[in-house]
């Protein structure tokens, strides 16, 4: 007699879904707030193309984040976006984890093979550099230290931007 069994269905792991949720939604909120004021960002995004669109994904069916460029600055578009310019996909919803909770850096993690980067390879690179100062904001700088290779230096200015990313540009989107 042969005895049929029921499919096994993989759990679902959905504390790191929703912290990288959160995560997609600060960085995305981060993006459109330090690209208005961060004089190093606004150099970076200067020889991108008006309209130029990125999107950071987890492999296969897991969160999304879309950002746009328009009128001279990044705009958070959410997830709704189905295809974007530069695409980054994770390969798993543990090496996103691992790179946005800081454990583990972007160089590491692209050393590490945890993503995979379809489109222009320059404008990935100048991603990059945008991400290293984001992170830099928004991260204490004891993290920073150990995430990134170079910490930018923080002035005065920096540090209000900072303040201004944590109590307005986050919070409300400005």
């Amino acid at each position: 007699m042969d005895k049929q069994y029921p499919p096994i269905e993989p759990g679902h792991k959905w504390f790191k879904t929703l912290v990288i949720k959160i995560v997609f939604f600060l960085l995305g909120r981060s993006f459109h707030s330090t690209s208005k004021l961060d004089p190093d960002i606004k150099k970076e995004i200067a020889f991108w193309e008006e309209g130029f669109t990125f999107m950071m994904k987890i492999f296969p069916h897991g969160p999304r984040m879309t950002v746009e460029k328009r009128r001279g600055v990044l705009k958070y578009r959410g997830s709704a976006p189905e295809s974007a310019d530069l695409v980054i996909t994770f390969k798993s919803l543990e090496s996103a984890f691992l790179l946005f909770t800081a454990q583990c850096g972007t160089c590491q993690g692209f050393a590490e093979s945890r993503f995979i980067v379809n489109g222009d390879i320059p404008m990935a690179m100048s991603l990059t550099r945008c991400l290293n100062v984001i992170q830099a904001y928004l991260f204490p700088s004891l993290i920073s230290r150990l995430i990134l290779k170079r910490v930018p230096p923080m002035p005065l200015y920096k540090q209000l931007v900072r303040l201004y990313i944590y109590l307005v540009g986050v919070p409300l989107g400005l």
